[in-house]
């Protein structure tokens, strides 16, 4: 997944809006350990009110493909 696909996978699954370093910091975690990787937290902006949060990302679902 590339940085765009990441950006827009937070906000359609957890309604966050993260910078670009952060999907960054997400495409370099599911690479590291692959399947082995549990959940990990990613800190961005709650899409609604712009409030930042931290959320813990289940990379399973992150890198599912929808239809």
């Amino acid at each position: 997944m590339d940085g765009e696909a990441i950006r827009k996978r937070m906000l359609e699954s957890y309604g966050i809006r993260v910078e670009p370093h952060m999907s960054d910091y997400v495409a370099r975690r599911l690479k590291q350990a692959g399947d082995a990787l549990s959940s990990f937290q990613v800190i961005g902006g709650d899409a609604r009110t712009g409030i930042p949060v931290r959320t813990m990302v289940d990379p399973v679902q992150l890198t599912q493909q929808r239809d």
